[in-house]
């Protein structure tokens, strides 16, 4: 089975309410080897996140680092095209999630944000416990992240797309790409 990490990149908070991008990557994973980087970009706080996620190549499942890329950008779950495990290392507080955006965001988002948010399942794993929301059977999904949480509580694909996407969004910023 492929998984894939999916996670975004830096970005300057002048880049906040739509002024600029950032990127949006996908690391594979067979096993644990890594056997293809795919990335693109997204608007910072824009609404491009779902379309751009199946625009990439990715494995078989993806590990999500949450619903929310490039500040409130985010994904609609209903609308991936991958098998998906939207994780959390700890729980969200909803109450200063909802408060943001009520402030900044007045359209879809916000309810599928929250609705996600809401219904997040809490996985006893190896490595403690973790929240996920998963279009796979919770068994399959808690076998998953065990497998992958090599280090921590955080699975291996997300780590390193962490890592990925931070250094080349980084690098781009500093060539004035993004």
């Amino acid at each position: 089975m492929l998984v894939s990490g999916i996670d975004d990149g830096y970005f300057p908070l002048k880049y906040k309410g739509r002024n600029g991008r950032t990127v949006m990557l996908s690391v594979v994973f067979k096993d644990y080897d890594i056997i293809d980087i795919d990335f693109d970009f997204i608007i910072v706080d824009g609404d491009d996140g779902t379309s751009v996620l199946n625009s990439l190549q990715t494995g078989d499942v993806c590990i999500l680092d949450g619903l929310t890329f490039g500040g409130f950008n985010f994904v609609n779950p209903s609308e991936l095209k991958s098998k998906y495990i939207i994780f959390y290392s700890s729980k969200p507080n909803i109450f200063k999630i909802t408060r943001a955006l009520d402030r900044h965001f007045n359209d879809e988002r916000r309810d599928i944000i929250i609705n996600v948010i809401s219904n997040l399942t809490r996985v006893s794993t190896l490595r403690g416990d973790v929240y996920i929301y998963t279009n796979l059977d919770l068994k399959m999904a808690k076998n998953i992240i065990e497998e992958y949480q090599v280090f921590d509580r955080i699975p291996l694909p997300l780590k390193i797309a962490h890592e990925i996407s931070s250094s080349l969004s980084t690098f781009l910023l500093s060539k004035k790409i993004i």
